[in-house]
């Protein structure tokens, strides 16, 4: 009974210290008055990278070439960008939000814009977050190819209250932790109002390519749809702490991917707006597993 009643008062405390750094922050770093494009259709999907779109792409290119798109990070070196023409594309990750058009130690972020500035001939809003607002890179880019065009977002973390979040969240002022970019997209659609949001390629099943060697080098097969094989990546050579760096601080990573969206989908429905898992493989469990039917083969 005690040990209830404490572990109440503990979370209540928790939650009003969390809502109020979480204000401040925001007071501190958001850009008021952002304002994202309205959504032009009731329906759209999210195509995450994962290797299971592969599939995805093969059994349902006629629906994606006829709906509105939203695609990630190196989506667009692949042969299905310039097919699809998707009208959205999302950058979180600061290899690709920091890009300055010359030195990157990523080859994928060099060959995606490249791809993007000489094969987008449709208009495309490109969101990267407001703190990158001054990277000169933007301008560039738009300046290189006409059909693109920047859109920012604030990227600035909340927790504490869901409440007071949700408040945050729909004024475009602050987002929930986003560990993927995944989130990211799927709060973009959310703020757009669409009515139907649906996932394809969110496989998340990167603790499958976990790689410890005997020198506990914590390593890991980063696989893609156009990359099913995988390209080996140490992690403790990108991790901000390299010292100390672990299988733990890996799979507390995960655990904030996966509890992003629990926050996501609990904001969804006070939207009114309807999240769908339609990937062939995936470890989420926060929105509703749906099949998309196959085109019928003559």
């Amino acid at each position: 009974m005690l040990q209830n009643i404490y572990s109440r008062a503990a979370s209540a405390v928790s939650s009003s210290i969390n809502t109020a750094l979480s204000i401040i922050k925001i007071l501190l770093q958001a850009k008021p008055g952002l304002t994202l494009p309205a959504s032009t259709k009731k329906e759209c999907y999210i195509l995450g990278n994962g290797p299971s779109l592969a599939e995805s792409l093969r059994s349902h290119s006629d629906l994606l070439s006829q709906s509105e798109l939203y695609v990630v990070n190196g989506f667009a070196i692949s042969e299905y960008y310039v097919r699809l023409r998707p009208a959205n594309y999302v950058f979180l990750d600061q290899y690709f939000t920091g890009y300055d058009g010359q030195n990157t130690p990523i080859p994928t972020v060099k060959q995606t814009f490249e791809h993007m500035i000489a094969d987008t001939s449709w208009p495309l809003t490109l969101f990267v977050p407001a703190s990158t607002r001054a990277n000169p890179f933007w301008k560039e880019l738009q300046s290189k190819n006409r059909n693109i065009r920047v859109a920012f977002f604030n990227y600035v973390v909340f927790k504490g209250s869901s409440s007071i979040a949700h408040w945050f969240f729909r004024h475009n002022l602050a987002m929930p932790q986003c560990q993927n970019i995944l989130a990211a997209s799927i709060y973009l659609t959310i703020n757009r109002h669409y009515e139907k949001v649906f996932l394809l390629g969110a496989d998340h099943s990167w603790h499958e390519q976990l790689i410890v060697d005997e020198n506990n080098t914590v390593a890991t097969l980063d696989k893609h749809f156009y990359n099913t094989g995988g390209t080996q990546v140490n992690l403790k050579q990108r991790a901000i702490k390299a010292d100390s760096y672990g299988v733990h601080a890996y799979f507390a990573s995960l655990a904030k991917a996966f509890y992003s969206y629990v926050v996501l989908s609990r904001y969804a429905k006070s939207q009114k707006v309807a999240i769908y898992n339609a990937s062939s493989k995936t470890y989420i469990d926060a929105f509703e597993r749906v099949t998309l039917p196959k085109a019928e083969r003559d």
